[in-house]
């Protein structure tokens, strides 16, 4: 029992410490820079993306991403849709018929004192 005791006292020291050391110390002007310049990077790509119309896109699950015109994309998307019939376009939105249904039942079950006030 007092081993036990020990191994997450040990274990609770040694988290706080990696965990202020992470996130409690404060960042060195390299990683600063370093970290303004990608975030920088990121918006230009971001911008660009968005100026020419283009979308990116992870190809698989190894990490390769994929540039192509937006256009492009959504039609190749609703190709695939339409291919493998997977997705039911909705006309309306199903979860207000679900809202209403829910309050009907519950105004009914008040009506008839199924709740009691403080319970």
């Amino acid at each position: 029992k007092t081993y036990t005791a020990t191994i997450i006292k040990e274990f609770s020291q040694q988290l706080e410490t990696s965990l202020h050391q992470q996130y409690m110390i404060p960042l060195s002007y390299l990683n600063i820079y370093r970290t303004r310049k990608e975030f920088k990077l990121m918006k230009s790509i971001q911008h660009r993306l968005k100026k020419g119309n283009y979308i990116l896109r992870e190809t698989d699950k190894s990490g390769i991403f994929h540039i192509g015109n937006s256009v492009d994309y959504e039609k190749k998307a609703e190709a695939y849709r339409q291919k493998t019939g997977a997705y039911i376009g909705l006309d309306s939105n199903p979860l207000w018929s679900v809202f209403d249904k829910v309050i009907f039942l519950l105004n009914d079950l008040r009506s008839k004192n199924i709740f009691c006030h403080g319970n």
